[in-house]
């Protein structure tokens, strides 16, 4: 089955536009109903289904990873008032377009077969997930500070009335008065505290329908609601290996949140932070980094420019090139967080250096 679905997604991935435009067009003929549950404008859900599909794909066989993947996705997909009725409409959408999109002269009734035994695998594990849950299927947090760091970057802090149950490194979906029934998926930038508040590093993204409208026009006071917490880019409470976090833009946020937990916690761990941006006005927490890395032997900075980094002491390439040149890493625990384009070439960069696989962490959702 694991051969079959990679082989045959591998046949269609470079027609990932028609592919998710016939799933939705399926979808709203089968189940016109709904087409009340998405937002008018289907762009960016249709990127964030094919980065769920491939991130799927990826991990097929690797069952308990993608299990916790799938039990959070089935919790999450509560807040669009999801019913169990809509689960076997969206199977038959993905392999009618799928199989639309093979042809006939890829497709065949084993793929078939294949794709939906793996559909109701999926299917089950998000349905029992959401039955299972008694927790709220949304938070409503209010907007306490909105500060401009920069023409295309804003840091905005919210306070929910009752606690989020997120851990360092998870992200959550985000919905703004500004931008009905679209959600963003952000990583809040600090560890769980008492006092309920999640701090977002917020850069507006060419298409970003959200994040613009957050750092152009979100104000205090605006009420969003925030989906439940997703994600496997946390620490291990058991976990005693040196950690290396690769950061690009705003992917900086979720290795804050988890350096702020090491420090409340205390660590022995050596932790070294490669945070990269294209210029130096781009890493706009450098200088609080700088700052952690003085209070926090424990703690390495690594700023790396694509520009020339040496007149501030910064490496010099892509975040990628960078931290291959340091080696394998092979024995540290690795995140990786940014840009989709960013986190795949870093990622290739540290397997090609040779870096295991299973020491490498990321999630498929870090931008609009």
């Amino acid at each position: 089955m694991v051969s079959l679905i990679r082989s045959s997604f591998a046949a269609v991935s470079h027609r990932s536009d028609e592919l998710t435009q016939l799933f939705y067009g399926w979808l709203f003929r089968i189940a016109p109903e709904t087409r009340d549950l998405f937002p008018v404008t289907m762009e960016l859900q249709r990127t964030r289904l094919l980065r769920a599909l491939v991130h799927v794909v990826q991990m097929v066989d690797r069952p308990d990873e993608l299990t916790t993947f799938l039990r959070q996705l089935g919790r999450d997909h509560r807040k669009f008032g999801v019913v169990s009725e809509h689960y076997d409409k969206v199977g038959e959408a993905l392999v009618g377009a799928l199989r639309e999109t093979a042809g006939t002269a890829v497709w065949t009734r084993d793929i078939e077969d294949a794709w939906v035994g793996a559909y109701g695998i999926v299917s089950q594990a998000m349905q029992e997930a959401a039955d299972a849950e008694r927790g709220p299927a949304v938070w409503m947090a209010r907007v306490m500070e909105h500060r401009r760091i920069s023409q295309d970057l804003a840091v905005v802090r919210v306070q929910t009335s009752q606690p989020v149950p997120y851990l360092a490194g998870q992200y959550v979906s985000v919905e703004t008065p500004q931008r009905p029934r679209m959600w963003r998926s952000m990583s809040p930038a600090n560890a769980p505290g008492p006092d309920c508040v999640l701090e977002f590093h917020v850069r507006t993204v060419p298409g970003g329908w959200v994040s613009r409208a957050i750092v152009s026009h979100a104000r205090v006071g605006d009420v969003w609601r925030i989906g439940p917490p997703m994600g496997q880019m946390t620490l291990d409470p058991r976990g005693r290996s040196d950690l290396l976090m690769v950061a690009g833009g705003t992917g900086l946020a979720p290795a804050r949140a988890l350096i702020e937990q090491l420090v409340v916690e205390g660590t022995d761990r050596k932790v070294a932070l490669f945070v990269g941006a294209r210029t130096w006005p781009d890493l706009y927490d450098i200088d609080s980094l700088r700052r952690s890395a003085q209070e926090n032997p424990w703690l390495t900075v690594v700023p790396v420019v694509e520009d020339d980094g040496r007149p501030y002491g910064a490496e010099t390439g892509t975040l990628g090139e960078v931290v291959a040149r340091y080696g394998a890493w092979a024995d540290r625990e690795i995140t990786v967080s940014g840009s989709p384009p960013m986190v795949r070439a870093t990622v290739s960069a540290l397997l090609d250096a040779g870096t295991p696989f299973l020491n490498i962490h990321y999630d498929p959702y870090h931008t609009d």
